[in-house]
């Protein structure tokens, strides 16, 4: 396994990801009201920039994040998703950055919103 060096590797574990984070029926209530098409290229750029310096996600993740219905269990559900599907396909520096990245936002957001912190 190599780590993540292209946008493409991004996309290819965002992918991964939300199918199966969409699998989870405790997840999957939290999308119903969003348009993954339009969805999924703001995340990729978010995680991109975060992977490789790119710099072009523009926008507030956190405020995005408002309107959800978001819960502790859903924090911590988001995360071993995403380090799950992270391992299945990647390894290296940018693969553990990026779950030590997902871990501090699950906080941060967990934290701002009020909530008991994720079990993580």
């Amino acid at each position: 396994m190599t780590d993540l060096t292209t946008v493409d590797d991004i996309t290819k574990f965002m992918e991964h990801f939300y199918i199966r984070l969409l699998s989870n029926p405790i997840a999957a209530p939290v999308f119903d009201d969003i348009d993954m098409d339009a969805h999924m290229p703001r995340v990729v750029s978010f995680w991109e920039g975060i992977a490789f310096g790119t710099g072009e996600y523009r926008g507030s993740p956190f405020e995005r994040h408002l309107p959800l219905e978001l819960t502790s269990e859903l924090f911590t559900i988001w995360y071993d998703t995403f380090c799950s599907c992270l391992d299945d396909l990647f390894e290296g520096t940018i693969a553990t950055m990026l779950k030590e990245r997902a871990r501090s936002i699950a906080f941060i957001f967990a934290h701002k919103l009020g909530l008991e912190a994720p079990s993580i």
